[in-house]
């Protein structure tokens, strides 16, 4: 998990260390048909204190976090209609001091709350299906002078499948929540304390604003002017950043994740030159082109019936398509005081797509380096073949990736790796184990050593 990200809600932060919680839940005994035994009805308070040391880059930059957390577990088994559920109560206190890695600047994140009589359904071994609610300070962030900065508090519920014997959610399914939680991001509240200000270098155009062909934000670093021309790096959202571009709808390019996440939280470095604009793709249905993606994968079918189709516009397709890539592009260049040799474009899961479909499509000349992150590559590699590596491009995916087949890239880069030189040029490919579909939090934050930033400034189309 990564730490107090905007995916999850402050109470679902503990569950990094429930895993000592929960071996107190599987150790109540059951019989073969999942009855409780009467005389396991009430089990004796287990105290717990540990400490933790990870890496949170949810934030748009890596945070090495040290933690340490106490409490105390009582476990009973049900009785009666609950037969063969485990009901724990948890009460708990925790503290995590969270570095940038980058400035050796810090913050303090701690919390305390309690889970009463959580009901925990065994579905076997070791796996439970836990309907969660805690209750409490949920979380305060305090800067290095101890001043509080960020407080929530109230009740929050969770619903997750959980593995008792490893650090694992199987299946985190949803979180309400009823109290006092801030407006305001902890992103944003963390990166003020570093002294990140990314966010007031953000603008939204939506649609009909401006020529553009699409409503889109842009990001204009400092120095940007009439000046030097500025690198242009274009980025492109996922499914759920879809939207029509309007003032309504446009937030969503933000509210997804990645870099216009970043940016608008105070995650992103000021160091880094690029202007950065990032458009919004409106999925508009069509009963002419079907999509029957309810099975494993649904990504990576979704991306190949798309590429099947012809990535029709503007009906048709829930991805992005090469040709709107190019239009907006094309806008950018017009308008910006861009240097068009150096044009990098990045995009993840529809938008890794868009970014395989766009290299294909027009790639060469245009797009000096490429970074999809768990997007499927091998529609555009079946129909492109060796041209697709006309352009040096760095993959992501994380070989635990349940939604967009890892093969996606995997295949793609060492199929174009048989390419004779030319037009082959740079490829790498980086997987994550372990990861799942959302391995862009380490791709673009460099949490694991990557600096994809560096890399694609290193090329130019000249």
């Amino acid at each position: 998990m990564s730490g107090f990200a905007r995916k999850v809600s402050p109470g679902r932060r503990r569950l990094r260390w429930w895993p000592v919680v929960l071996a107190a839940v599987a150790a109540v005994p059951f019989t073969a048909g999942g009855t409780a035994r009467a005389e396991a009805a009430v089990v004796q308070w287990t105290p717990y204190s540990g400490s933790d040391q990870f890496t949170d880059d949810g934030c748009g930059y890596p945070a090495d976090v040290a933690a340490t957390f106490s409490g105390r577990v009582g476990v009973r088994a049900g009785t009666g209609p609950d037969a063969g559920y485990s009901f724990f109560t948890d009460n708990f206190t925790f503290r995590e001091v969270h570095t940038d890695r980058a400035t050796g600047r810090w913050f303090v994140i701690r919390g305390n709350g309690q889970f009463k009589e959580v009901k925990a359904k065994p579905v076997g071994g070791k796996v439970f299906n836990v309907t969660a609610k805690v209750s409490g300070q949920g979380f305060v962030m305090e800067d290095p002078a101890g001043k509080v900065v960020l407080r929530s508090a109230g009740l929050v519920t969770q619903r997750y499948t959980a593995i008792t014997n490893r650090d694992t959610i199987v299946d985190f399914q949803g979180v309400t929540l009823a109290g006092h939680f801030p407006g305001e991001s902890p992103c944003s509240a963390a990166g003020s304390i570093l002294g990140i200000d990314s966010a007031s270098r953000l603008t939204a155009h939506p649609a009909g604003t401006t020529a553009s062909p699409l409503g889109y934000y842009d990001y204009l670093p400092p120095g940007y002017g009439p000046g030097a021309k500025k690198p242009l790096l274009i980025f492109l959202h996922g499914y759920g950043g879809n939207g029509d571009g309007t003032p309504a709808q446009l937030p969503s390019v933000i509210g997804d994740a990645g870099i216009p996440y970043y940016i608008a939280n105070n995650g992103w470095a000021a160091s880094r030159p690029f202007v950065v604009l990032a458009p919004q793709h409106n999925n508009i249905a069509s009963p002419a082109y079907p999509y029957p993606c309810d099975g494993p994968l649904p990504g990576s079918c979704l991306m190949q019936h798309q590429h099947a189709y012809g990535n029709p516009l503007p009906a048709g397709s829930p991805c992005w398509a090469p040709s709107e890539v190019r239009a907006f592009l094309d806008y950018a260049l017009a308008h910006y005081n861009v240097d068009p040799a150096r044009v990098y474009l990045t995009g993840l899961s529809c938008g890794g797509y868009g970014v395989w479909e766009s290299l294909a499509q027009f790639g060469a000349g245009k797009i000096a380096a490429a970074v999809p992150i768990a997007g499927d590559g091998r529609p555009a590699l079946g129909s492109s073949g060796c041209a697709l590596a006309s352009v040096p491009i760095w993959a992501f995916q994380g070989d635990a990736d349940d939604t967009v087949n890892p093969a996606g890239s995997i295949d793609t880069i060492t199929g174009l790796r048989t390419c004779p030189a030319p037009p082959a040029k740079e490829l790498r490919l980086t997987v994550y184990p372990g990861v799942g579909h959302d391995s862009w939090d380490h791709a673009y934050s460099g949490s694991q050593g990557e600096d994809i930033y560096s890399w694609m400034l290193g090329y130019t189309t000249g």
